[in-house]
């Protein structure tokens, strides 16, 4: 996610890095002002949640580290170097942990032992290696925390306001929590609750407002236990059962793949921000092979759900509508179109949990403007409108005849 104007996003490069480095180098002086007013700020970190487990808590393992293996992309005997390096990936352990007197802090949901240690493995930042890294650091004087009695357990993440990050990274935390075995589950959640996709899909999931407090509201609490399951899916992994636990609890009943069924899904056309600058032709050109268009900015949850259960064809740029790719049926395809020279593997790897999904992707045409993550993530799309025909054309066939 970019937060700057669309105008000064080909900066972001520049700035994202520096804005780290300057992040670490305040930080001292930002805990020692805090000590001024509440001492709010964390005093140290902790790497893993066993090492917060210690501090007078407990922790239990949910799921054990495993090794996901998956087959590239289709049509691709030599794929993505991207792509090829994530074949086999090693997934740690997912554990969930009880931290008495643990606090959330700051819309980033960082969290905080009973003793002021930052756990960094449920707290670290976007291009970030290090705790003090952590942009809470900017922000001396937090208001004090709302005291929540019982056990509060922890939904809200960094990048939750983002439709990708809440339904891949902290829906899935629930499941942790139900099998969290001797750790008890929490009385209510800790979780953004604004109007929109995030109580859509809390409310999907089968949980009612009397069971969250709103973290946008709240951006400070401190419970007398704090219940946190660990993220599974951080870091992009995405691992398979992630999927599917996505799929039961969201989408109980299954929807029918409409043969034939094409779909275009649009970013808009706000520059700096992965839009297809031709997009005018390639829905010109996808239109005559019978694709219709969704913007699921102006959808609700269960309409993406729905126009991606449907699908047969999927195009669309690299974006967090991808994530409903965890709703396509078996024998649907999607491709995925990516800036000149660079892809990106996320959602290729939701796509090898997806049962029957075919995955295949395309690079832009023109100059190669990124070479880095901060670069692609600003980074427009110039597609091979011939080139897309000719891949989507093959795909219908071979749709057609199995």
């Amino acid at each position: 996610m970019v937060r700057l104007p669309a105008q000064a996003r080909p900066l972001f490069p520049y700035l994202k890095p520096a804005y780290t480095t300057m992040t670490r180098l305040v930080a001292p002086v930002t805990v020692q002002l805090s000590r001024w007013r509440g001492g709010y700020l964390p005093r140290t970190a902790v790497d893993t949640m066993e090492q917060a487990a210690a501090r007078g808590g407990r922790i239990s393992t949910v799921r054990p580290a495993e090794v996901v293996r998956r087959t590239p992309p289709a049509d691709s005997p030599t794929p993505h170097p991207t792509f090829a390096a994530n074949l086999a990936e090693a997934i740690p352990r997912v554990a969930i942990a009880e931290l008495p007197n643990g606090r959330v802090l700051g819309p980033e949901g960082a969290v905080i032992t009973g003793d002021g240690a930052i756990v960094q493995e449920l707290s670290f930042y976007f291009g970030t290696t290090r705790p003090r890294e952590h942009p809470l650091f900017w922000h001396p004087f937090p208001g004090p925390p709302r005291h929540v009695p019982g056990r509060l357990g922890v939904l809200a993440s960094r990048g939750d306001r983002n439709y990708y990050h809440f339904l891949i990274d902290v829906m899935p935390r629930l499941a942790i929590a139900e099998q969290g075995g001797e750790i008890a589950p929490p009385d209510r959640w800790y979780v953004p609750a604004k109007p929109g996709f995030q109580r859509e899909l809390l409310g999907l999931a089968g949980l009612t407002e009397d069971q969250w407090i709103d973290s946008t509201a709240n951006p400070h609490v401190q419970a007398d236990v704090l219940v946190v399951p660990g993220l599974p899916s951080n870091i992009v992994r995405n691992p398979p059962w992630v999927v599917g636990f996505l799929r039961r609890r969201l989408m109980p009943q299954p929807i029918a793949r409409v043969p034939g069924r094409g779909v275009y899904i649009t970013r808009g056309d706000a520059p700096n921000n992965r839009r297809v600058v031709n997009e005018a032709s390639v829905v010109a050109a996808l239109r005559a092979l019978g694709f219709s268009t969704a913007d699921p900015a102006t959808m609700t949850v269960r309409e993406q759900i729905e126009c991606f259960a449907s699908a047969s064809v999927i195009v669309a740029p690299h974006g967090a509508a991808l994530a409903n790719l965890v709703f396509t049926s078996p024998g649907a395809a999607v491709v995925e179109l990516f800036p000149a020279g660079y892809a990106k593997p996320d959602y290729w790897k939701l796509a090898n949990g997806v049962p029957g999904l075919a995955y295949h992707y395309l690079l832009g045409t023109g100059p190669v403007t990124a070479r880095q993550l901060a670069g692609f993530v600003v980074a427009d799309i110039e597609v091979d409108v011939a080139v897309l025909v000719d891949v989507v054309g093959g795909i219908l066939d071979q749709q057609r005849d199995g």
